[in-house]
């Protein structure tokens, strides 16, 4: 069966409002494509200074994807004197649910989003992912094992490592895969349901 590959950071703003469109796309091939999700790491290992610039850059962003996306943000987070922005451990607890759940991937990265989005609640802790695993009976201690573990920080930098492989540079992106080494660009950035759709149909005709 095709496949779809979305290649996605739970702490990509643009990935969070694409949430609707791709749940829509998801629902619409769900007898016809498989899904797949790669972590593409925005801001692994943070680096920006948390000052005034960082955070009124982030505040007009989150503005402009919330008008247009209608997904909801909670700015209380921009408050904060310290954060680290950094998206390698929200990349990592997803690479881990994929593994221990893959059935529930989707849902866990739509958990960790709305987590830290909505619930402005701080990634880079291990306390960050225990409620989502409770909600989806992902066992909490085999998780925090692994979140601790060097292996599963390995495995995440592989993901970035394959996403750049496919040529991704930017946030959401979704690409399909045919067969063989066929791979075929569906969207580079956010794009609503009905312009993918367009894509998909005429990329497998």
């Amino acid at each position: 069966m095709k496949r779809l590959i979305y290649i996605a950071d739970p702490m990509c703003s643009w990935c969070y409002g694409f949430i609707p469109e791709m749940q829509d796309l998801m629902k619409h091939y769900q007898d016809r494509l498989r899904f797949s999700l790669i972590m593409g790491g925005l801001r692994p290992g943070g680096g920006s200074p948390w000052n005034q610039e960082m955070k009124d850059f982030l505040r007009h962003h989150w503005e402009e994807i919330m008008e247009k996306t209608k997904q909801p943000f909670n700015f209380d987070l921009l408050e904060k004197e310290v954060f680290n922005y950094d998206t390698e451990p929200a990349c990592r607890a997803v690479v881990i649910a994929r593994d221990m759940a893959p059935e529930k991937t989707f849902q866990f990265y739509k958990a960790v989003q709305h987590a830290f989005y909505f619930l402005n609640h701080d990634p880079n802790e291990l306390e960050f992912y225990l409620p989502i695993c409770e909600s989806l009976d992902i066992e909490k201690d085999a998780f925090k094992e692994n979140f601790f573990s060097e292996e599963y920080k390995k495995k995440t930098l592989k993901d970035f490592a394959h996403s750049r492989q496919l040529g991704i540079r930017g946030f959401p992106s979704l690409v399909l895969w045919t067969g063989g080494e066929s791979l075929r660009l569906v969207t580079h950035g956010y794009a609503d349901f009905e312009k993918m759709k367009e894509t998909i149909e005429g990329l497998i005709e």
